[in-house]
């Protein structure tokens, strides 16, 4: 009898356990930002990476190196509206479109809130406005939570220590814009003499390392035109 009253209370424990390291397929998760914003996500074991799908990211240079201005927008649904990030970019990922263009996928780091939990996530970061959860967060950043329970939804709150200067959005200026912007981070050597400062065209090119740098690493460039990845096959400076 002492042994099945053990088992049973052993297993108890342990489904409280496991329960409260699962989660839904959908969470509300909190950016740690100085001002607080709140957007829906979906939690997808499938997905290998977690993606921010966010509004005007646009890439432009500071102290040396690349970073990206993008807005979070949650569609006064949640607390907060509105919320315009920068951040440096870590890796950008070119990816091609059915149509032969390319597509570039800046990764970030991005602190996030789910539940209790801190999660420090390195997102790639999509141009998108017509999915209904704008944040998935993937396999690696999912085993930092727990488990993912498909048939719960909404399980938690937003629930940890906010930064010692922040503030939520007043509802009466929930519209508006709000930068967000960490220290700088150091830029790889290899990249230094270099940046993406809106330049596109060959003619704007002052070298052949230039242009090959721009065409891997700076959005909208129409430097190759057969997407082989040779810019400037035709000018005859180089």
């Amino acid at each position: 009898m002492i042994r099945i009253v053990a088992g049973l209370a052993l297993g108890t424990l342990a489904a409280m356990a496991a329960s409260a390291d699962t989660y839904g397929r959908h969470e509300r998760v909190q950016v740690l930002a100085t001002v607080g914003i709140e957007i829906d996500s979906r939690l997808d074991p499938a997905a290998a990476t977690s993606t921010l799908r966010a509004v005007d990211v646009k890439y432009f240079n500071k102290d040396g190196g690349m970073w990206v201005r993008f807005t979070i927008d949650n569609g006064g649904v949640l607390p907060g509206s509105r919320l315009t990030v920068e951040r440096p970019v870590l890796k950008d990922v070119r990816v091609r479109q059915r149509d032969g263009s390319v597509e570039h996928r800046p990764t970030i780091e991005l602190p996030l809130c789910v539940g209790r939990a801190r999660l420090d996530t390195r997102l790639s970061l999509s141009d998108r406005s017509n999915y209904t959860a704008p944040l998935t967060l993937g396999a690696a950043d999912i085993a930092k939570l727990g488990t993912v329970d498909a048939a719960r939804e909404y399980t938690v709150e937003p629930m940890c220590e906010q930064p010692r200067d922040a503030r939520p959005l007043p509802a009466r200026d929930s519209g508006r814009t709000v930068i967000e912007a960490p220290p700088p981070v150091p830029v790889p050597r290899g990249n230094a003499r270099f940046a993406c400062d809106g330049r596109q065209y060959c003619s704007e090119m002052n070298s052949l390392a230039e242009a090959e740098f721009f065409v891997a690493n700076c959005p909208d460039t129409k430097m190759d035109g057969n997407h082989d990845g040779k810019p400037c096959e035709n000018d005859s400076r180089w």
